[in-house]
């Protein structure tokens, strides 16, 4: 049966348009080949789950172990359609538990990458070592089941992009630990107190923010007589300006995004730049403080 594929890519944006240094270009890669290894096994889970309904798709960016093991398990349960079969009358298929164990094995190997890219945060490169062997290894089997030719072209160069991927985050990961330390935090940088602007009316606050729930303080500074704190409670960013949140954004895996409100007749903005892996906060279109994110 043909596979109708479709192309994935994984690409990071700059919204907060910040100029990238040495360190942020090499953080920016180590955080890529996170943000990859995390995609393969999004990719890989979902075309498990295609492959079990028979729905005729495959994505690319997939690793190739698991999809051949359950591919085996459905062939040799007879899962597939007849017209798999023909040729092959008489043949015995085996019981549905050996499917079942195999579909196990697979969800293990893909909750093994899982582990290692959320255990690679902060720097910890030999998580993404682990995961680059790993995918050697499933590169290598993929190669051997299904040889080089033009249906497993694609397989092939998106295997080899994976392994380079991850390998420039390993170097980056050395490199920038050869770098001089910096200050972690940009040193603020008073703003001229030019008062307020009538012409910027003043949002309207969700609420007021709670002070009895865990939260981890991602910036916060006072500028123009506001304490500005750009904090994240569960998997909620807020923006919160004198103790109220003005703005929100709600993601399990953080993406760039920007939070904004205008107070006391200036405008405050707060997020995540992925690319150079930093927290930001800029006052009426200044940047008044960044600060690096270890993931």
């Amino acid at each position: 049966m043909s596979k109708q594929r479709f192309n994935l890519s994984n690409a990071f944006g700059n919204p907060g348009g910040m100029p990238m240094t040495e360190r942020d270009t090499l953080i920016a890669k180590y955080n890529s080949a996170r943000g990859n290894l995390l995609l393969l096994v999004i990719v890989t889970a979902l075309n498990l789950l295609l492959l079990a309904t028979n729905s005729g798709m495959y994505f690319l960016f997939s690793a190739s172990i698991p999809y051949i093991i359950v591919d085996y398990g459905m062939f040799f349960c007879g899962r597939y359609p007849e017209e798999w079969y023909e040729g092959l009358e008489g043949m015995m298929f085996v019981d549905d538990s050996f499917f079942y164990t195999l579909l196990a094995v697979a969800i293990v190997i893909i909750l093994v990458y899982l582990a290692l890219w959320f255990f690679s945060r902060n720097q910890k490169v030999g998580f993404i070592i682990g995961a680059l062997v790993l995918f050697a290894i499933d590169t290598a089997a993929m190669l051997y089941y299904y040889g080089i030719s033009g249906s497993s072209l694609f397989d092939i160069l998106f295997h080899v992009w994976i392994i380079v991927i991850l390998s420039m985050g390993i170097s980056a990961h050395y490199k920038l630990k050869k770098l001089p330390e910096e200050p972690i935090e940009v040193e603020f940088t008073e703003l001229p107190l030019d008062g307020e602007n009538p012409t910027v009316p003043n949002s309207i606050a969700l609420r007021p923010a709670a002070t009895d729930v865990k939260f981890r303080v991602l910036l916060e500074e006072e500028v123009f007589g506001h304490k500005v704190t750009y904090r994240r409670v569960k998997k909620t960013n807020e923006l919160v300006i004198d103790g109220d949140v003005y703005s929100e954004y709600t993601a399990t895996i953080e993406m760039p995004h920007m939070l904004t409100a205008n107070v006391g007749g200036h405008s405050f903005a707060v997020g995540m730049d992925q690319t150079s892996s930093r927290s930001y906060m800029t006052v009426d279109g200044r940047t008044v403080k960044t600060k690096i994110r270890w993931y």
